[in-house]
């Protein structure tokens, strides 16, 4: 079911790029989607293949979503619309297994994934990484069985388990 549910969302997005790639008044620049690509690649480590790239004017976004190497799942990757700078990381489908470096100082995501399985047992379902906007500090949050765990990204702290 889960790869028919990718296969779907592949071809979804093979169906979207082609049509972006026609011209049409609403296909994403070239500079801005290369740059988003590129940076989700180094985060990546150029694993995955990108599903789709997509550039939301009303929200004020880039979205690439990447499905990760085996049964990794899939990955989507937020960046702001004219600056490129990332706004969020978020793990889309399980099953999670796969490496993301966000750099700028940040902790890598298996490091956060061990903390927060480290304080809570169970299943991931689901988990991103974001900036928070009370302190405007870089936060994992993994929502594991019934719980949330926050981890500060860049001392790899936990600031929070929620039940």
């Amino acid at each position: 079911m889960l790869k028919h549910i990718i296969f779907s969302l592949f071809l979804l997005g093979t169906i979207l790029l082609t049509a972006c790639s026609e011209s049409s008044t609403t296909a994403p620049t070239i500079s801005g989607q290369d740059d988003v690509i590129s940076k989700t690649t180094t985060m990546t480590k150029g694993s995955g293949s990108v599903v789709s790239t997509v550039k939301n004017d009303d929200t004020q976004h880039w979205e690439v979503r990447v499905d990760m190497p085996g049964d990794g799942g899939i990955v989507k990757f937020e960046y702001q619309l004219n600056s490129s700078e990332l706004r969020e990381v978020k793990g889309l489908t399980p099953s999670f297994e796969y490496e993301i470096e966000p750099g700028n100082g940040l902790i890598n995501y298996s490091s956060a994934k061990s903390i927060a399985l480290g304080a809570v047992n169970g299943s991931i379902t689901e988990w991103k990484l974001e900036r928070d906007e009370s302190d405007n500090n870089w936060q994992y949050r993994f929502y594991i069985s019934n719980s949330e765990v926050r981890i500060n990204a860049t001392n790899g702290n936990i600031l929070r388990i929620k039940n």
